[in-house]
């Protein structure tokens, strides 16, 4: 009997400590479970934080360049109703020339374009001012060429010095030179 003795005292030794290898096998995997759910759920903080830092971020983006697309069409606007205003001040000048003060306008824009030129002149006029310009440059004593080669709502273009020398003096031109002095008055009183 004590062979049997021996080999059942080995038999539950080993059960002992098959039962204990299993204890410990469950109490690490446990342990393992335990740290891998840790882990997955820093994971998916970690990733939410980082969706909701790149959500902001886009809808920021995406804000600010909306509000930039607005800004760009408000100014278009702006500058379309300048340059329209600029449009309707070019109309109102066709309309000069049947005033009663255009033929004094004529002649201050005559006389400042021939102003200190001496030698062979020429003044361009539009068509429909030849005979007036005749008149006014015959009236101030200046013997010039008219020539009408020109569109204008009015003024004149003249030449010497065998075309090297031009001095515009058009209400168009008057018009342009002055325009980008007064476009913030204009807008500034449009859109205020």
């Amino acid at each position: 009997m004590a062979l049997e003795d021996i080999f059942r005292a080995l038999e539950e030794q080993a059960e002992q400590e098959c039962q204990q290898i299993l204890e410990d096998a469950s109490d690490q995997s446990d342990a393992i479970l335990e740290e891998a759910q840790e882990q997955a759920e820093e994971i998916r903080s970690k990733l939410v934080t980082e969706t909701e830092k790149a959500t902001r971020l886009t809808a920021s983006q995406s804000i600010n360049s909306s509000r930039l697309e607005n800004k760009k069409k408000v100014a278009a606007i702006k500058q379309d109703a300048v340059v329209g205003i600029f449009d309707k001040v070019l109309q109102k000048a066709k309309d000069l020339r049947g005033s009663n003060s255009y033929e004094a306008t004529l002649k201050v824009l005559v006389e400042e374009a021939i102003e200190g030129l001496e030698g062979d002149v020429q003044v361009l006029v539009d068509p429909a001012d030849a005979d007036l310009a005749s008149s006014i440059l015959s009236k101030i004593g200046i013997s010039a060429e008219v020539k009408p080669e020109i569109s204008t709502s009015g003024g004149v273009v003249v030449v010497t010095g065998e075309g090297r020398i031009m001095r515009r003096n058009t209400i168009e031109d008057r018009l342009e030179k002055i325009e980008p002095h007064i476009q913030a008055d204009v807008a500034e009183i449009l859109f205020s």
